[in-house]
């Protein structure tokens, strides 16, 4: 896997579809990208197309408890239809891993990510709310699971 690019980035304002994320997201986190596919480029105050992938530690649970969002970037919360929650991304710098197979093996480069590049690093990971993201690009085909896509880790 190809070394990372670092970028720092302002806060973003995400709008979106989110659930816990426990022992069955593997199989519900694809049912919530169904659900919240028809509100994409339909998203009162959008940016752009591309869309983002979040694992989000709960500020509602005191027990490390995760969330995963799949969401677009907005310029502003007013006007989103009541299906869709609101999070603000702080601004940070992020090492940025471009995934390059199909997006079913996107685990794989989470778990490289964790497991081979943090540890030799010599960065630390910053999750003060969000884990990591994943971000599809405009290019990205869902209906073939092809197309750049991204993993953005918060370090210090």
């Amino acid at each position: 896997m190809a070394s990372p690019r670092f970028a720092d980035l302002p806060p973003l304002l995400i709008a979106g579809m989110r659930e816990p994320l426990h022992d069955q997201s593997p199989q519900t986190i694809p049912i919530l990208w169904q659900n919240f596919a028809p509100f994409i480029g339909k998203i009162p105050h959008q940016k752009g197309s591309v869309a983002y992938g979040l694992c989000v530690q709960s500020s509602e649970s005191s027990n490390g408890c995760f969330y995963y969002m799949a969401g677009c970037e907005v310029n502003e919360f007013a006007d989103l239809p009541a299906a869709l929650s609101p999070l603000i991304v702080p601004a940070h710098k992020y090492a940025v891993f471009v995934h390059e197979t199909h997006f079913s093996k996107i685990k794989d480069t989470i778990d490289y990510v964790f497991d081979k590049w943090l540890p030799q690093s010599g960065y630390k990971h910053s999750a003060q709310s969000i884990n990591f993201f994943e971000r599809y690009v405009e290019n990205f085909n869902p209906e073939n699971g092809f197309g750049d896509m991204e993993i953005w880790l918060p370090v210090v």
